[in-house]
């Protein structure tokens, strides 16, 4: 009975620290959604479902926000990172991030860059880039 005990306080001890870690990833919710939803890359295709293109079948993506040192605010300027990771045809994995600023106050996100693989990359090599993963 004790070893019942045990598993059920162990259960339930982790299921309360997992409770109370989703106000801090929930802080910047609002933000992922938000550059979800823009067009910052590809006028009329929003920066979620370019993502998920970029992903392909066997990828994912993960989003993630926060303030950064780059921009000196009170925590008006949030950069949202988007990291999908990619499986190619031929079996190669890569990981792209993609960086978008969203302005709290003024309520517009851009494009801030990306990186293909950890190397930096300008929109136009960027996207030579990732055409060429599309035909592994």
């Amino acid at each position: 009975m004790t070893r019942l005990r045990l598993i059920l306080v162990l259960v339930l001890g982790a299921a309360g620290f997992a409770f109370l870690g989703v106000p801090g990833c929930s802080r910047y919710a609002d933000d992922i959604d938000t550059v979800k939803q823009a067009e910052s890359v590809i006028p009329g295709k929003s920066n979620d479902l370019l993502t998920l293109d970029i992903a392909g079948a066997r990828g994912k993506v993960e989003w993630q926000g926060g303030t950064s040192p780059k921009y000196n605010n009170d925590g008006d300027i949030i950069v949202v990172t988007a990291t999908i990771k990619r499986i190619s045809g031929n079996g190669n994995r890569h990981e792209i991030q993609l960086s978008f600023v969203h302005n709290r106050q003024t309520k517009k996100v851009a494009f801030d860059g990306a990186l293909v693989d950890g190397k930096p990359q300008t929109l136009a090599s960027g996207a030579l880039m990732l055409f060429m993963m599309q035909l592994e």
